[in-house]
């Protein structure tokens, strides 16, 4: 139930950043309330994302929640919250794409960084050290 609320969070943040049917809590389409979500469901597994027009068109913009919205649609009846993992460096909830990946997607490409960084430093001191021998 957290990934839940966090996911629904998540979505009610992005709809108002980048949805072009919300203005000022209301469906221009439909002109009713926005009808993001779905009071009578708890879970997303549930249905508590109820905006077609959302999942199609804005979701997709932030892959890391489509993947976290996906997983809890698709995952089995008992078996709340299995298959998300915790980022060691961010600590954040997460799924991952594979068994294999530790970081979500922002700390991945921070650590991917970070380890070309140190192996470039130990590159050139490599290549430093090496030049000076005399003969």
């Amino acid at each position: 139930m957290k990934h839940d609320n966090q996911i629904i969070r998540s979505a009610k943040q992005l709809t108002q950043k980048e949805c072009a049917n919300y203005a000022d809590g209301a469906c221009v389409p439909e002109d009713c309330p926005c009808h993001l979500i779905n009071p009578a469901y708890k879970t997303i597994h549930d249905g508590a994302i109820d905006c077609d027009w959302f999942v199609q068109v804005v979701l997709p913009l932030q892959p890391e929640l489509l993947t976290a919205y996906w997983h809890e649609i698709f995952r089995e009846e008992g078996q709340a919250g299995t298959g998300w993992k915790e980022c060691p460096r961010c600590h954040k909830p997460f799924v991952p794409g594979s068994n294999r990946q530790q970081y979500c997607a922002e700390c991945a490409r921070a650590n991917s960084k970070a380890r070309n960084r140190e192996r470039q430093c130990r590159y050139r001191k490599r290549q430093k050290d090496g030049s000076n021998v005399t003969l």
